[in-house]
């Protein structure tokens, strides 16, 4: 039935290699495509925890803080005006960090149009690196804006109306995001490039 719908003999005829993952699952590490990264691999696993701690810490304060911010409003009508200055706060770090932590697992939205149109392996190996290196780039692109941002309500020692906080603890959500970001998004790249140079990895 299966070959019916999709009037092929043989399912080979439209299977496609799997996306490069910059970080694999560490059964899948003996591949070729990801030999010799294992120290690599070592230091990047304590990032990912502390990627992990911060997201769980800010996504539990933000809950609590919600729901105090609801029962001070409206059930002893007190409203804590500072809640919401750390309300966007926590979920910028939660937002920036999860952002590099799905570049990790690469589990972002991908439309896959290309590997419908593109047969050949090589090329679609090749097409999903040249969208690696642009996303690269735009990636430091917005990096750039961000850093600037930070840079200046350091320099103007900007803090926030009614908690005091500098608002740079705002914007280095962004930074660290977009740092982690092109950290995972190298590595990608450099996965990619070594499969289609090799011609072994994303089967």
């Amino acid at each position: 039935m299966t070959k019916d719908i999709l009037h092929t003999d043989s399912l080979d005829d439209v299977l496609v290699p799997s996306p490069i993952i910059p970080v694999p699952a560490p059964e899948d590490r003996d591949q070729p495509v990801y030999r010799g990264l294992g120290g690599l691999y070592s230091i990047e696993a304590k990032v990912a925890w502390l990627m992990r701690v911060i997201m769980f810490v800010a996504m539990i304060a933000l809950g609590l803080v919600m729901a105090a911010q609801v029962f001070m409003r409206y059930v002893i009508s007190s409203p804590f005006l500072g809640i919401e200055e750390l309300a966007p706060m926590m979920a910028l770090w939660i937002y920036f960090i999860g952002m590099a932590y799905c570049s990790r697992e690469r589990d972002h939205i991908e439309g896959g149009v290309m590997s419908l149109v593109v047969r050949d392996r090589k090329a679609l190996l090749a097409f999903r690196l040249f969208g690696s290196v642009v996303c690269l780039v735009a990636l430091v692109v917005f990096a750039k804006y961000a850093w600037d941002f930070a840079q200046f309500n350091i320099n103007l020692n900007r803090k926030s109306s009614y908690m005091k906080f500098p608002k740079y603890m705002w914007d280095l959500s962004m930074v660290f995001g977009f740092v982690l970001m092109g950290f995972y998004m190298l590595l990608q790249i450099f996965l990619e490039a070594r499969a289609l140079i090799t011609g072994k990895g994303g089967e």
